[in-house]
């Protein structure tokens, strides 16, 4: 997991529209369902906890719920896990396989993309998660294992979910900046996306088209940059989900700082090797 603390105190109001007059949840950095052990404490209220909850289900439910089950990933409903998973027949189609779910061949499907549109200058009107590709990674063992037993390599469904997917990035990667800067720090631009007011995702979601080595023991990580001017900065944060199992790394531009000052102290904030801010053009 990243390093820190595992819980971060209130900002005493919800991170996603600011209410202070509505209970506040505790909200986990990246979902309780996918393994995340880091809490913002008292930083959701109910109302956007519902919407955050919807595009988290898709992911972990849809996008990842037979590869969760089989790899034993927490689940707030373990009573409803079922002891086995049915695999369909690639070329009859007709009789299925009921398969322990220990024993089920599982692949996670993740998307590889280029970098977020508002990091490399695009217009937030060019959508590029058209370009987005499909990646599946998982247990290679078993699936030989499932191989040599039936004859016939394993056959996966999933549902494509990449809107969802890419809230849910926006979403981690904004509690992740928020677990070292505080709310007053920076222009939260990534706010709209996450919570669905604008659907062009792909400008704050974005990675590379290489697959980052595994880094077994490690669920995931985490991490916060500050890049652009001395008049101007970008709040953008890492983001790596099962990297045991040598997965894309993304990044997720959060937000904005303007004001040489602001820049200064917001990246004062950040570890050092994690800030890239260059002198104006007209310095240079």
């Amino acid at each position: 997991m990243s390093h820190g603390p595992t819980y971060y105190p209130s900002q005493g109001r919800c991170i996603y529209c600011g209410a202070t007059d509505l209970q506040l949840s505790d909200e986990h950095i990246v979902p309780f369902s996918l393994g995340g052990q880091h809490v913002l404490k008292g930083a959701s209220c109910l109302p956007c906890a519902d919407v955050t909850k919807r595009f988290e289900q898709d992911v972990a439910r849809s996008m990842w719920g037979e590869a969760r089950a089989a790899f034993g990933e927490r689940s707030r409903r373990k009573k409803a896990r079922p002891s086995h998973i049915r695999m369909v027949a690639p070329e009859t189609g007709a009789q299925g396989l009921d398969i322990p779910t220990p024993e089920f061949p599982a692949g996670m499907v993740f998307y590889k993309m280029g970098l977020p549109g508002a990091l490399i200058g695009l217009p937030e009107s060019v959508d590029t998660s058209p370009l987005w590709q499909l990646v599946m990674t998982g247990d290679h063992q078993r699936w030989m294992k499932f191989k040599e037993r039936h004859g016939w390599g394993p056959v996966l469904k999933f549902q494509h979910e990449p809107v969802s997917f890419g809230r849910l990035l926006a979403k981690i990667g904004y509690c992740q900046a928020l677990s070292e800067l505080e709310l007053g720090d920076f222009e939260a631009t990534c706010l709209p996306y996450i919570m669905g007011q604008r659907a062009n995702v792909s400008h704050i979601v974005g990675g590379t088209l290489k697959m980052a080595p595994a880094r077994p023991g490690l669920s995931y990580e985490l991490g916060t940059s500050l890049i652009g001017t001395q008049e101007k900065a970008l709040v953008v944060a890492a983001v790596r989900l099962y990297a045991n199992l040598g997965t894309p790394a993304y990044r997720v531009v959060v937000g904005e700082v303007s004001g040489r000052c602001e820049v200064r102290r917001v990246g004062s904030k950040i570890a050092p090797e994690n800030v890239y801010v260059e002198p104006r053009s007209d310095q240079v």
